[in-house]
């Protein structure tokens, strides 16, 4: 998903260690429209997960439209006192930066009716100060997704040990049985020697006595 993004007409300054939110243009539906943007130091499927666990905490859940996950009526006192539609899309900043995502937010009030610099001054601000929260958010995100899967990869290993232990019991429980054929087939080729033994002595009698 290419987005034609325009020149950036404003950047924002904060003293953070973290990459701060700036505004510019993104085109939505073929129109230039006024765009939040965040760069953040993970790749892009981790950056959209963690924006969509943290809205579906909210209650909210995306539709998808041309590109961005847009979440409509949304009630957030940190943006507005009003509900706003969000629409939020992510990608991959480069290539060559493929652990670095730019996240494009466009708000609106219903349908085409998207916030502007001008007139809304103050709703861009709250989406800024919004965006460059996101930051710690998916930092905390990933921590407890990389958590998660070694705690999988841990119950996993677990449970293929004692499988193997399982295993081990019933190869042990085979050997004794095959170490008891073993023996038995041992003791009956014994047997049968014997046997045979005996009855080649009783033949050879019955040959000597047989009349010249």
């Amino acid at each position: 998903m290419k987005k034609m993004i325009s020149l950036v007409v404003m950047m924002v300054v904060y003293t953070s260690t973290h990459a701060q939110s700036y505004t510019g243009t993104a085109d939505y539906k073929k129109m230039s429209r006024q765009a939040i943007f965040n760069e953040v130091p993970f790749a892009d499927k981790v950056t959209e997960a963690a924006i969509k666990d943290s809205l579906e905490k909210l209650g909210y859940k995306p539709k998808e439209s041309k590109g961005f996950m847009v979440y409509k009526g949304v009630n957030l006192a940190s943006l507005a006192k009003e509900p706003l539609d969000i629409y939020i899309a992510v990608e991959r900043k480069s290539r060559k930066e493929k652990e670095v995502s730019v996240i494009t937010m466009l708000l609106s009030r219903g349908e085409d009716n998207f916030i502007t610099q001008g007139a809304d001054a103050g709703i861009i601000d709250n989406a800024r100060s919004f965006l460059n929260g996101f930051t710690n958010y998916i930092d905390r995100y990933y921590l407890e997704q990389q958590i998660s899967e070694m705690e999988e990869t841990r119950i996993a290993h677990e449970k293929k040990t004692a499988g193997l232990a399982s295993d081990a019991e019933d190869l042990q429980k085979k050997k004794k049985k095959i170490e008891k054929d073993i023996e038995d087939n041992i003791k009956e080729q014994a047997d049968h020697k014997d046997a045979a033994e005996k009855h080649l002595q009783n033949m050879e009698a019955l040959k000597s006595k047989r009349k010249n």
